[in-house]
């Protein structure tokens, strides 16, 4: 091959390794963007311990299993009532939201 073309390729690679690095500012390779993003998700739903179903989009929309004697979390939209075997009522909130499943309410064991 020519110098000429080995240079052109040369800096092409250059410029697409460099992309990824310029999206991501941290150590754990998020974006300041999704940073961001991600703190007014935390705001308005904090955590789910019981993590159902999860779509493969990315981010993925995940559903919680999580059920609550005295209700939903206020930002929920899809609060569902249902009956427990011991026959007390629990409400399940059956919305899809981004990340949902990211954050435990309680630590792990």
């Amino acid at each position: 091959m020519k110098p000429q073309v080995l240079l052109v390729l040369l800096a092409v690679l250059s410029v697409l390794a460099a992309l990824p690095l310029a999206e991501s500012k941290g150590h754990d390779g998020i974006g300041q963007g999704q940073r961001a993003k991600d703190a007014t998700t935390a705001d308005a739903w904090p955590c789910c311990d019981n993590c159902g179903s999860c779509t493969r989009s990315i981010p993925p929309l995940c559903q919680c299993l999580d059920a609550a004697p005295t209700g939903c979390n206020p930002a929920c939209r899809n609060c569902v009532k249902s009956s427990l075997g011991g026959g007390s009522d629990a409400f399940r909130c059956m919305d899809r939201i981004a990340n949902l499943c990211k954050r435990r309410c309680t630590p792990a064991a």
